[in-house]
């Protein structure tokens, strides 16, 4: 009788016009994964309703050539619903693949342009907290520091430099997948010491301004401004820019230039530059639920 292995590690993303960025994301990932689902909207539209330009040739291709182990669904629907705002139709098509991959295991969810340093590392961690996660226990979010590259230069890239160690995260990975704002909801948070680079602006000219105005955030900041300090970025210019988050400047406190040929030389040279680690205190600290309810109690006092 042929035992049948249980899902632990599921993994979700929402593709879009940016789909080649898979490229570099999908390896990182897919020998730990269980199964992978890439979500794409059957009409090729956007979470604002503009039609995109897709190759499903090319697309139907390149996942045929890597899906060596038949771990890849792919999963067509419509995930734009006019009512909606962007922001709404990106929890919509979230929840709708978090369905569609079934309940139980560890649901991750990453966007295409996020690529993990470990994600071995990141899996066993994740084990280690709960090898067998059920919707039925108690809900929690299990978040990933990121490190953002913004701009990519002749030979590198312009990267946000967390000068205070106080990285910006996300949560990837949840037992209960409910998104109410993109992978964000009630649960409480718990950070890991996993690391991904996330090339959220590092596009060009041409693909950042379809990025933003796409975006579930996109009515949310001036773009046209945002776009062209963006623009007048360079290797030199960036360490004198503070404050570059364009919904919560002070996410992004300052800028540094990286050399890089591509995505995976630039990440050997960042792990030279940053400390892509936090001390086990700091995350025991982080991590303690009644910490946290202390801060929440303070911050509903001030």
């Amino acid at each position: 009788m042929m035992l049948v292995k249980t899902k632990i590690i599921k993994v979700g993303f929402c593709v879009s016009y940016d789909w080649e960025l898979l490229k570099n994301s999908v390896p990182r990932i897919y020998k730990e994964a269980d199964s992978i689902c890439l979500s794409l909207d059957k009409n090729r539209r956007s979470w604002s309703g503009n039609k995109y330009i897709f190759d499903d040739q090319r697309f139907s291709s390149w996942v045929k050539d890597i899906d060596i182990e038949n771990k890849i669904q792919v999963y067509e629907d419509d995930f734009f619903v006019p009512e909606l705002n962007p922001l709404e139709n990106d929890n919509r098509q979230r929840n709708l693949m978090a369905k569609y991959m079934g309940e139980g295991g560890w649901h991750i969810q990453i966007d295409s342009d996020e690529y993990f340093v470990n994600f071995a590392a990141f899996v066993k961690y994740l084990k280690k907290l709960n090898s067998a996660p059920t919707p039925q226990q108690k809900p929690v979010n299990v978040c990933v520091n990121q490190i953002p590259l913004l701009k990519r230069l002749s030979k590198g890239m312009i990267v946000v430099n967390f000068e205070d160690k106080a990285y910006e995260y996300a949560p990837f990975a949840t037992n209960v997948p409910i998104y109410q704002a993109a992978r964000r909801n009630g649960h409480f948070n718990h950070i890991s010491n996993a690391f991904a680079i996330h090339e959220t602006w590092a596009r060009s000219e041409e693909e950042l301004w379809n990025k933003i105005n796409n975006w579930g955030h996109s009515k949310d900041f001036n773009k046209e401004s945002y776009y062209s300090l963006w623009k007048a970025l360079d290797e030199n210019n960036c360490q004198y820019i503070k404050n570059f988050h364009p919904l919560q400047p002070a996410t992004w406190p300052s800028l540094l230039y990286c050399e890089g040929q591509d995505i995976n030389n630039v990440i050997v040279n960042l792990q030279k530059k940053l400390d892509f680690n936090i001390s086990e205190k700091e995350l025991l600290l982080r991590n303690s639920r009644n910490l946290a309810r202390l801060r929440t109690l303070a911050n509903k006092l001030l």
